[in-house]
């Protein structure tokens, strides 16, 4: 096959835990095993979000990307139509591991203000991590050249970080600190309201200070709970 570049025309690609590695026949000397074939592939993954990280989304080939990974081409485009929808699926398993941040967050049993702002303090950590940036931009620039693949991104990982807001958010509610009407919605105001200004600020290389960071959170988590408190 070709080495495909970025197409003009790209299909959607299945959720990331649905992206199993082939079939192989075994044997001696057969092809690898179902084991191996995921390690090759978590390999691909990680090896392709580091090279789109330090080199950009075109100035990175397949073939740099297979030799680099110690795949075969075929290998690749058994699973991803061209260098794009790879790059949605490395963005993917990235970001898996980086919500391990948020799914083991446990509240505690100090009052809900305190517990948002510990919780607020995870997710910044999270976002505003150099890497987390540059992905971001990546994704920004790549998505008017393919927004169906952007949109099926979006979809699929819309939720995966405000469940676990949701988690907190019942746990304190479970306590009648706070009331929810509309969880989901609610969660989604209190990520946007944690780290929508200064991911905006840092992604134009405006970071603020640690300092500005702090008294910034903790008023967005002090306007969140007078919108939301048992009355």
């Amino acid at each position: 096959m070709p080495d495909q570049e970025l197409a003009e025309n790209v299909s959607p690609i299945p959720p990331a835990d649905r992206l199993e590695p082939a079939e192989f026949k075994r044997g001696p000397g057969g092809r690898p095993t179902r084991q191996e074939a995921a390690r090759r592939h978590h390999a691909l993954l990680d090896t392709s979000i580091r090279l789109f990280l330090e080199h950009g989304l075109d100035a990175v080939s397949i073939d740099q990307i297979a030799r680099e990974a110690a795949v075969a081409k075929r290998f690749i485009y058994a699973r991803y139509p061209d260098k794009s929808a790879l790059f949605i699926a490395a963005l993917e398993h990235w970001l898996k591991d980086r919500l391990d941040v948020l799914r083991t967050f446990v509240p505690s049993d100090e009052r809900a203000e305190v517990g948002l702002v510990k919780l607020g303090r995870a997710i910044l950590g999270m976002m505003l991590e150099p890497d987390a940036l540059a992905l971001q931009r990546l994704l920004f620039a790549t998505a008017p050249r393919f927004p169906d693949l952007a949109a099926d991104f979006v979809a699929r990982n819309r939720h995966r970080g405000v469940t676990e807001v949701e988690r907190v958010l019942r746990f304190y509610a479970a306590r009648r600190e706070i009331e929810l009407s509309d969880v989901q919605t609610t969660a989604e105001h209190f990520f946007i309201a944690v780290f929508g200004i200064p991911q905006r600020l840092a992604l134009l290389g405006l970071r603020e200070s640690p300092a500005q960071e702090r008294r910034r959170l903790r008023l967005a988590v002090r306007l969140f709970l007078n919108g939301c408190r048992v009355r």
